[in-house]
């Protein structure tokens, strides 16, 4: 006599299968992410363009950005010349520019977990002795070796790196974004602004001296800076939990 089937029964723990369903969907999840990213490489593409702008009657140059990195050089007088690097993926990224007066005013954005390295990347070639205001929500701000005027940058999260200023005064201020700020020559005035970034610095020495107040609430302070309370110039860094470091060269 044949043996009789009572009923099929899976002998495997509860929990045993529930792992089983967690790996099968993490593994179909891995390889589908890892479809889109092969897929989005294959079609990365970058595409750049050039634009001149006329500064006429302009006595600054107000830069409003989103998500676009932005580098600041000198330049030619009497023009702004906007070079722009637009990477996309999988899918295409946004990017806008427009001005209105002395307002030069970017949009730009892209999906980046679709789009692996999307982005924008702007290289501003600007004239000199021009007040420059520069402000992003998470792009980062860079700038080289500009001559005299005044430069002015503010990011929501981005980081701010310039190096080789000869300005007169440059501005600096960021929410979460690190402050990294070198002076080929001494300024009249620096000014470095974080909630959770940390600041780093080096001035000069020189004739002019400097009133200085350095200050984190909860960050690490060391400046090697004196503090001449008649100064001709002046040196403020406050932070809320970022570090400060404040040098001399």
């Amino acid at each position: 006599m044949p043996d009789e089937m009572i009923a099929d029964y899976d002998v495997r723990s509860p929990a045993s299968r529930t792992l089983l369903t967690v790996f099968g969907t993490l593994l179909a999840v891995g390889l589908f992410a890892a479809a889109i990213l092969g897929i989005s490489v294959a079609m990365k593409d970058t595409k750049t363009s050039t634009s001149l702008i006329e500064m006429g009657d302009s006595v600054q140059i107000v830069v409003n950005a989103t998500t676009a990195d932005i580098r600041v050089v000198e330049g030619a007088d009497d023009v702004v010349k906007v070079t722009a690097k637009v990477t996309s993926g999988l899918r295409k990224t946004d990017f806008l520019i427009g001005r209105k007066g002395d307002e030069i005013k970017v949009i730009s954005g892209c999906t980046t977990w679709l789009s692996p390295g999307c982005g924008v990347s702007l290289t501003l070639s600007v004239p000199k002795n021009i007040p420059i205001v520069v402000n992003t929500t998470s792009g980062d701000v860079t700038a080289d070796s500009l001559v005299q005027g005044v430069l002015t940058v503010s990011t929501t999260s981005g980081d701010i790196k310039v190096g080789g200023l000869t300005v007169d005064e440059f501005s600096a201020e960021s929410n979460s974004g690190d402050v990294d700020a070198s002076f080929a020559t001494q300024p009249f005035a620096f000014k470095a602004l974080t909630k959770s970034g940390d600041i780093l610095a080096s001035v000069p020495s020189g004739d002019r001296t400097y009133a200085v107040m350095v200050e984190s609430k909860s960050g690490d302070v060391k400046s090697a800076i004196d503090s001449d309370e008649d100064g001709q110039g002046f040196v403020r860094a406050t932070s809320d939990s970022g570090d400060i470091d404040l040098r001399t060269g």
